[in-house]
């Protein structure tokens, strides 16, 4: 699984079908890396990153691999560091409260 810093959890049809997840009232437009723009339908999920559980919301794309967006580890307080590739605490878990 790759980590993307700019978007959902991505899985394709076949994954989401296989983990049974529930489908959202909603879809997103996604601008891809090649520059086309798509509509992609959303799920939700429970994911698990370093003993931190939490929800998630999955983009149906068809992908080769699954991407990890970061909005599913900045609800799970980490982030990705690009340099060693690596996850950072970035907040308590269950996050903070204003």
């Amino acid at each position: 699984m790759l980590v993307d810093t700019e978007t959902y959890i991505v899985l394709d049809p076949e994954t989401i079908k296989e983990l049974g997840l529930l489908e959202m009232p909603y879809a997103v437009d996604l601008l891809l890396t090649d520059g086309r723009r798509i509509r992609a339908r959303i799920f939700l999920a429970e994911v698990e990153v370093k003993g931190r559980r939490g929800p998630a919301f999955v983009a149906e794309l068809n992908v080769p691999t699954p991407l990890l967006g970061e909005h599913a580890l900045e609800t799970l307080g980490f982030k990705a560091n690009p340099r060693t590739g690596e996850l950072e605490e970035t907040s308590p878990e269950g996050g903070y409260l204003l």
